[in-house]
């Protein structure tokens, strides 16, 4: 009777709904989840227990029933063990960052670095004793009854080394000892030192590819299944050994219930405390390489907008003379060739577009013209001895170099050379940008999960992941998918510029740089799209609001709506001596903040002889991992001194804490 009771109690601890769970993202699901299942292992192991505290210990006989016995319990600890594996196996899936990620990147900090040895040192620990457990599931047929017996000893030995000892360690290593904890507020827990180490530490973040306070969360699970191993491994041994009659065990089984509860409260309040003053920001870092920067992969290109351009001051004004300087011409356009045989303008393709920023150079120069089929213009211009603009690698030109010299004018004048910026719409300049609202299918429950640039028929879009919203801010990873590009194709005749797309030019080359959320808490987002406002493109996102415990979004057709930053008062982000992006050593760092605008413009004259326009776009995705709902999106510049740097998307996590003991309930 007694041994069908046990059996009854473990066919309810397998627990078969968590495992339907594996579709579903989330940080607050997934943190549910692990809470739920240990509550509801607890819950249902007390429950067999209440009904057979008051039955006489079972009198051992013959060795077969024992042996019978343990063969039963193991099949039923097999379906528990197995569900236990399954949630730790989603939340390895989701989780890039390691705890040996964790120990490469401390070594520097050296008490930091101490107590995640000790961290891991007490997780070995116990996962070693759970895979005994295992060996024994998949031995159960030809186990000996004394082997279960020495097991089940030993997982319930009040020893310092104890499976109990080890889990009170574990808490107190990860989430602080609570005796001393004065100030709450005042956390110098681990887990409080990992997060904020991970978001101070960009390469951190580039490895987890989540926001800080998903990190939080994802350390926290891992000591969660520590936790719930070692409380399974206990419950079952007195099971064992209540079954072969070695004792009631009341008491024991009351100290380490009650020690049990307590490490998981004391768990749930570090993690809420920590999760809420997490940074809720993610933004994609450059490749861990910067070799395997690879263009319309992990970057792309504004092209042909303000280049570097050689003309000769004769051909920059209608009278065709050269009675002012290079300096003159800030706005000027090419008038013509007015000696083509013997200038540079009959050797070289004309600026069909106007020129700003004239300057002379030198009156002696060579000219490395680039390739018929690139987007530069020149390779590289030189000087003689002296200094030369742009990269001349092994000093041999693959074209002919042609040799321009100033030359005179009549009797007092020089014709000098000049070195301009050229705009030129055209076939070879990709300028373009999508003003179309793009949004997701709201009306199948889908939202905004990653964003990502994407240059389509040289039209840059904000290309949108969407994902099914599941209850209590969960995602449906199988219902992930990038939505299809909108086909802006510049030839169509129905398309309008300023409405349907946006050309960028000489006095309309303004990005600006925002970070766009919600109005309230349970607000997520649904669409973004650019607009011109005040000759700048301007990021809009839109926000529909959701149920957060149905996971159903709120009347989306009529309570959503757009927000976006009108400020005019914006400070200007400039960037000097713009070197190409792709060519700096060191990793791009955000360097931009709201409320700010930076404008496209020609690369370095000295180090790219101004052929490139900077800053590049970075169309890498930005999808949080695991995907989670999105309360925000924003445009940023990052990069390095010196270099061009990067446009990018960035995104912002829907805040766990807020809800996370909400839905415990």
């Amino acid at each position: 009777m007694k041994l069908l009771l046990i059996l009854c109690a473990f066919s309810v601890l397998a627990v078969p709904g968590y495992s339907a769970s594996s579709g579903a993202g989330g940080a607050i699901q997934q943190t549910v989840d692990i809470i739920r299942f240990i509550k509801e292992v607890t819950q249902t192991i007390l429950h067999s227990w209440s009904l057979i505290e008051k039955l006489p210990v079972a009198e051992v006989t013959a060795g077969a029933v024992i042996y019978e016995h343990q063969q039963r319990l193991l099949q039923q600890m097999e379906a528990v063990n197995g569900n236990i594996r399954r949630l730790e196996e989603q939340q390895a899936l989701s989780t890039a960052l390691t705890i040996e990620t964790l120990l490469r990147k401390t070594r520097d900090q050296s008490s930091l670095l101490h107590r995640l040895a000790q961290l891991k040192s007490l997780m070995k620990l116990v996962d070693i004793r759970y895979s005994q457990l295992g060996d024994y599931e998949q031995h159960k047929d030809t186990l000996e009854p004394s082997t279960l017996l020495k097991f089940s000893l030993w997982s319930v030995d009040p020893a310092p080394d104890s499976l109990s000892s080890q889990l009170e360690l574990l808490v107190t290593c990860l989430y602080g000892d609570d005796s001393l904890a004065i100030d709450s507020q005042n956390d110098h827990s681990l887990l409080s030192d990992l997060t904020a180490s991970f978001e101070a530490d960009p390469e951190q973040m580039c490895l987890g590819r989540q926001s800080p306070q998903q990190f939080a969360y994802h350390i926290f699970s891992t000591a969660a299944f520590t936790e719930l191993k070692g409380y399974a491994l206990m419950e079952y041994s007195y099971m064992v050994l209540r079954q072969l009659g070695r004792g009631n065990f009341t008491q024991e089984l009351q100290l380490m219930r009650e020690h049990h509860q307590r490490r998981l409260a004391e768990a749930q309040r570090v993690l809420h405390q920590v999760m809420s003053k997490s940074g809720r920001i993610y933004w994609r870092c450059d490749p861990g390489d910067q070799k395997q920067h690879v263009e319309e992969k992990t970057y792309s290109r504004v092209t042909r907008l303000l280049q570097g351009f050689v003309e000769n001051e004769i051909n920059l004004n209608e009278g065709q003379n050269c009675w002012g300087t290079c300096d003159d011409h800030h706005d000027s356009s090419p008038t013509g060739c007015y000696q083509p045989e013997n200038e540079l303008c009959g050797q070289q393709p004309p600026c069909k577009g106007r020129l700003y920023n004239c300057g002379f150079v030198e009156s002696d120069m060579t000219i490395c013209p680039a390739s018929n089929d690139s987007v530069r213009r020149y390779e590289y211009i030189s000087f003689g001895d002296g200094p030369t603009l742009g990269e001349k690698g092994d000093g041999e030109c693959r074209a002919k170099a042609v040799e321009p010299s100033s030359w005179s004018y009549w009797l007092f004048w020089r014709c000098h050379y000049c070195f301009c910026l050229c705009d030129e719409p055209g076939p070879k300049s990709d300028r373009y940008f999508n003003l179309r609202d793009s949004v997701s299918d709201f009306g199948r429950n889908r939202i905004v999960t990653g964003v990502r640039f994407v240059k389509h028929h040289r039209v840059f879009h904000l290309q949108l992941q969407q994902g099914e919203l599941l209850p209590r801010g969960a995602i449906n990873i199988s219902s992930l998918e990038w939505q299809p590009l909108e086909e802006l194709n510049l030839t169509d005749s129905d398309l309008r510029d300023g409405y349907d797309y946006h050309t960028l030019s000489a006095d309309s080359r303004a990005l600006d740089l925002d970070e766009i959320v919600g109005n309230a808490t349970h607000h997520v987002v649904t669409g973004v799209r650019f607009r011109v406002l005040n000759k700048h493109l301007n990021l809009e996102v839109r926000f529909t609001p959701f149920n957060f415990s149905t996971g159903l979004l709120v009347e989306p057709q009529t309570k959503s709506y757009w927000l976006g930053n009108t400020n005019a008062q914006r400070q200007k982000l400039i960037v000097k001596d713009g070197g190409l992006p792709t060519a700096s050593e060191l990793p791009s760092l955000p360097l931009s903040k709201t409320n700010q605008f930076m404008e496209f413009t020609s690369s370095s004259r000295e180090k790219d002889a101004a052929q490139n326009t900077v800053p590049f776009v970075d169309v890498q995705e930005v999808v949080p991992q695991p995907p989670v709902p999105l309360v925000g999106l924003g445009i940023y510049h990052k990069g390095r001194p010196g270099y061009g740097g990067f446009f990018a998307p960035k995104v912002v996590t829907f805040d766990f804490s807020s809800n996370l003991f909400d839905s415990l309930n």
